[in-house]
């Protein structure tokens, strides 16, 4: 049915390339983060929604019972729950051969494109282009016809978190590849930020932030193995240092990406903390005390990719005891912030 339609369209003119504007996301560990907030160029506001709503931390922990990886997260932070994007999605089974049309009509209407389910071996630029097989996402923000490539934003073959040409070819093979395995879960997703203005929201704020408080040890146990959320990761990632440690987790086997995450939830929260101070007219004592958090969470960040670069294995003890100071300096600060915020809302 949907090729029909396809092939009885008349489709408009299309230009010969087209390049969307990419802005820095507030979370970039995951792309499946990133995209969601890297397109909001013509919205800003939208970043709002961020700071109101996407905070608490999450993790398993499985991994204290074999698992390999604390499969760190925060809440709502995919682009698939970002409630102001408009998603016109499309599943590649169904697409036959006019995914890539479809790809440059959304493109050349002002979508960005999120795919998922394209192998990066096939995908020259791409963090696993002839290294490894693996079923992967990205966000697809222009083409050239003259030249026939897409561009990308994704992690390139150094990991950074950029934008890169690749051929359309090696695109389509990856996709493909996905698909001769039988793999039905490879889609792509046109987003646009919507015009509605967002507004920050102290009181949403507030209560997220009672949200996140609301977490210990005492109410997570390590005996229990669902989803740890709010401020005890923190405890649960010192947890997974400790098994790597104790070598119960290979070094071969680290998740690279934990303290990306942390860093990045300490620098959204500074800002987060500082527009509140700003909305309600407060000083910025609280914040300006924040922002060492920030710098502390960058070293724990480097010291990590150090030990992933060239295991010392001196680096984890390091790493495990600044981040649970880290945890305790939060947890007062915050908790001084929510009182001081909950005083004024009252008046």
């Amino acid at each position: 049915m949907l090729s029909y339609w396809l092939k009885n369209t008349v489709v408009t003119p299309m230009n010969k390339a087209v390049e969307l504007p990419i802005v820095q996301p507030l979370y970039g560990t995951y792309q499946n983060h990133g995209a969601g907030s890297a397109v909001l160029k013509s919205n800003p506001s939208i970043r709002n929604w961020y700071l109101n709503q996407v905070m608490i931390l999450q993790c398993n922990r499985k991994f204290i019972n074999g698992f390999t990886t604390p499969n760190i997260d925060i809440q709502q932070a995919w682009w698939h729950n970002q409630p102001y994007l408009e998603q016109k999605r499309y599943e590649m089974q169904y697409l036959s051969g006019y995914v890539n049309p479809v790809i440059r009509e959304l493109l050349s209407d002002g979508y960005y494109v999120a795919f998922e389910g394209v192998d990066d071996f096939y995908v020259p630029g791409k963090s696993w282009y002839k290294e490894r097989h693996a079923c992967h996402d990205g966000l697809i923000c222009g083409y050239d016809q003259n030249d026939k490539t897409y561009s990308l934003f994704s992690y390139d073959s150094n990991w950074i978190y950029r934008v890169f040409k690749t051929p359309q070819k090696g695109w389509n093979a990856g996709r493909k590849a996905i698909l001769n395995e039988g793999t039905y879960g490879s889609f792509i997703c046109g987003l646009k930020p919507k015009d509605d203005e967002v507004l920050l929201e102290p009181e949403t704020i507030l209560m997220k932030l009672r949200e996140y408080l609301d977490s210990s040890l005492e109410k997570y146990p390590v005996t229990e193995d669902d989803m740890v959320e709010g401020i005890a990761v923190h405890e649960y990632i010192a947890m997974y240092v400790g098994k790597l440690i104790d070598g119960s987790i290979p070094y071969e086997r680290m998740d690279r990406r934990v303290f990306r995450l942390i860093w990045e939830h300490k620098v959204v929260m500074a800002e987060r903390l500082q527009k509140v101070e700003d909305a309600l007219e407060m000083d910025h004592s609280i914040s300006e005390r924040y922002l060492p958090l920030v710098e502390e969470a960058n070293t724990l960040r480097m010291l990590y990719a150090s030990y992933h670069m060239k295991r010392r294995d001196s680096l984890l003890p390091v790493i495990q005891k600044k981040l649970l100071r880290l945890k305790g300096t939060e947890e007062i600060l915050l908790t001084e912030f929510v009182k001081k915020v909950g005083g004024i809302l009252k008046k």
